[in-house]
């Protein structure tokens, strides 16, 4: 990806498998507003500030441990209670909605799609700072069908939308270019 801005940040992330829910998940479930608070504070750093990426990373990494563990009350309580997540057109195709609303409702999302996908993990490779508020995250999806046992791994990406510390949109894709596009990356 050749033409970036300067604010632009590139770091890996890569996932613990068979992880257990950690002390800072529990105190941000608990305390949901300290969490919104802190996460205030960071976003009002430079985007190249070692403490910001430190923040970054580490909150990716456990929302995917999270979510490949089904624990989605943890996996999503950087989510703003009115979050928007937009599927990717294959969810429709599916039989899911195009747009969700609420975090109640991006739970519910999780739960139908981990029910019917069956066995799959969220294999990150790479979180991109955008330095405008915008977090852009993408890996693989990996595992097997519930029915067919019939394995599987496919391009994913998410595009996350921040304000006041909380995320407030998140835009899903299994096209890789498309979401590259969004993000107004380019290869």
């Amino acid at each position: 990806m050749s033409q970036q801005s300067p604010r632009i940040v590139r770091q890996p992330l890569v996932v613990a498998t068979g992880s257990r829910r950690r002390v800072e998940e529990r105190l941000g479930l608990r305390f949901p507003a300290v969490v919104r608070f802190l996460g205030g504070l960071v976003w009002r750093l430079p985007p190249h500030s070692r403490l910001r990426q430190a923040f970054l990373r580490r909150a990716a990494t456990m929302g995917c441990e999270a979510a490949n563990r089904g624990d989605f009350e943890a996996a999503f309580v950087l989510y703003d209670p009115q979050v928007e997540l937009v599927t990717d057109p294959r969810f429709i195709e599916l039989g899911f909605d195009g747009v969700y609303r609420g975090r109640a409702e991006r739970i519910r999302f999780q739960q139908r799609w981990s029910a019917e996908w069956g066995d799959f993990q969220f294999a990150p490779e790479e979180l991109i700072d955008l330095g405008d508020g915008r977090l852009f995250m993408r890996g693989r999806t990996v595992g097997s069908g519930l029915t067919s046992g019939a394995g599987f791994d496919n391009d994913w990406a998410v595009l996350l939308t921040f304000s006041d510390g909380r995320i407030v949109r998140e835009q899903f894709f299994f096209d890789r270019e498309a979401a590259i596009e969004a993000a107004g990356l380019r290869e």
